[in-house]
């Protein structure tokens, strides 16, 4: 496994009404601004439309949440980073398996947490997986859990 995407599926058709509607009262916020002298309320549709288009493009990209392998490290971006985190295998104490969270372990830095509340189970699993694999493949020290079991 060099490449795991999580995409977030159930939310995906309510967000893409939401955000639909969203530019849709913008638009018609728009043009009923037209007869008010306040500028709030002309500045107002912009917004609303911004943030539909936020939802519609899943945050422009950056709430898109992927584990890629390098040469002898590991490039994860989660939901609550803007940039990936590119992790030497050297520098990774151990990777813990937990039931709602993966933590990995860096030597001289923080531990980075990765919550796994929001997703399905079958995305678990399938992280849980490529951690496993990639631990086995690098000889990582990996901690798992009872409630991770497979």
């Amino acid at each position: 496994m060099e490449h795991l995407e999580i995409k977030n599926g159930p939310f995906k058709i309510i967000r893409s009404a939401i955000a639909i509607l969203n530019i849709a009262a913008g638009v018609l916020m728009f043009f009923v601004s037209f007869d008010s002298d306040k500028i709030i309320i002309k500045i107002t549709p912009f917004f609303i439309v911004f943030f539909g288009i936020y939802l519609l493009t899943n945050g422009f990209g950056l709430e898109r949440c992927w584990f890629r392998t390098g040469d002898n490290c590991i490039i994860i971006k989660w939901i609550n980073r803007i940039a990936p985190v590119q992790i030497h295998n050297s520098r990774i104490f151990k990777v813990s398996l937990e039931r709602t969270r993966v933590m990995i372990y860096r030597k001289d830095d923080k531990p980075m947490k990765m919550d796994l509340t929001f997703l399905e189970k079958e995305q678990k699993r399938e992280i849980y997986e490529f951690l496993i694999n990639y631990s086995k493949k690098k000889n990582l020290v990996l901690e798992r859990h009872s409630s991770t079991m497979l």
